[in-house]
């Protein structure tokens, strides 16, 4: 089979456009339909269903994109693992994590990486706990981060960074001096929540739902930053761990909130690789050294939270 021809068969599946894939690789459109069409022939059999709109899969067309995406992962393996031969920790990191992790714990660690490991590169994709589980799944990252992961048949978890979910208000919110709540009652405030595919959504609508609470968000979003944005303008409650809004946290823009909810507390998130899957020593390397780095945070994260009660929360009151 023409390796070249099957890279260029699996943009198109991906992109469903001949026309979008010839501009991602920089190749005539032509060029590339001359190259499935060889590949079809090889194959006997059609892999694209042509349309004015783009093209879909074939049954045929299905079967090989994910025979491709294993081939095509192997072949990746391969180049890391030349790389490695050339020069040690050499090759390029293909990631796809969760927000909450974004812009404080996962830039820190990439950077210290790279201070010890220069020629080693990453290409991140920021996406939703399900679309994290997908892309692993599909051979699209190498590895991701993942919050609650709970079972997958091919994918695995190896490593764990305690983060509970919390909640968090602007300064000047009737619940940012510390006073407790239960969830119920949480949720008859203003509040914003990411969509379903997010793990947060997910775990605050499964808890509100046994303690028979309405939610309602007044927004949704796929970003934790619009959310984060919207809730400090509106006096709103947002969901997150600390590392969702640790720059926040720290300097004082947004409050925890003293709430009671069991079912929030031992929530983590986790470094995840699909099954079975043979990973580059770069990748491995790297692996570890964020699971020697969770502890660490987990001590930031705490500092800062505490910090934070002790500057927002009334002192409880002494009784007479």
């Amino acid at each position: 089979m023409n390796l070249n021809a099957l890279k260029y068969f699996l943009e198109v599946a991906k992109c469903k456009s001949i026309r979008r894939a010839s501009e991602r690789q920089h190749v005539a459109a032509s060029a590339i339909s001359r190259q499935i069409s060889a590949l079809e022939h090889e194959l006997d059999c059609v892999l694209l269903d042509r349309r004015s709109d783009g093209v879909m899969l074939t049954e045929a067309g299905e079967r090989l994109w994910k025979h491709g995406l294993k081939i095509e992962a192997q072949l990746q393996l391969v180049q890391s693992d030349i790389d490695d031969l050339r020069s040690l920790n050499r090759g390029s990191i293909r990631i796809t994590t969760v927000e909450g992790i974004t812009e404080n714990f996962l830039p820190d660690i990439l950077t210290e990486f790279n201070q010890l490991y220069p020629e080693v590169t990453f290409d991140i994709t920021v996406a939703s706990r399900d679309e994290t589980v997908d892309a692993l799944d599909r051979y699209e990252a190498d590895i991701g981060f993942v919050y609650d992961f709970a079972h997958h048949h091919a994918i695995e978890t190896f490593a764990h960074y305690h983060q509970p979910l919390l909640a968090f208000v602007p300064p000047g919110h009737p619940l940012s001096d510390g006073t407790k709540v239960e969830l119920d009652v949480l949720l008859t405030h203003v509040h914003v929540l990411p969509d379903d595919s997010f793990g947060i959504s997910q775990l605050v609508k499964r808890v509100a739902k046994k303690a028979k609470a309405k939610v309602a968000p007044a927004a949704r979003s796929n970003l934790l930053q619009f959310l984060r944005s919207y809730a400090l303008r509106n006096q709103a409650v947002i969901f997150v761990p600390v590392q969702g809004v640790y720059t926040e946290l720290t300097t004082g823009t947004l409050v925890p909130v003293n709430l009671e909810c069991a079912a929030f507390v031992h929530r983590q998130l986790s470094i995840a690789r699909r099954r079975q899957r043979a990973l580059s020593p770069g990748t491995e390397l790297f692996a570890k050294f964020a699971e020697e780095r969770f502890s660490l945070w987990e001590d930031r994260d705490q500092q800062a939270l505490s910090a934070a009660r002790d500057k927002w929360w009334a002192p409880p009151k002494e009784s007479l």
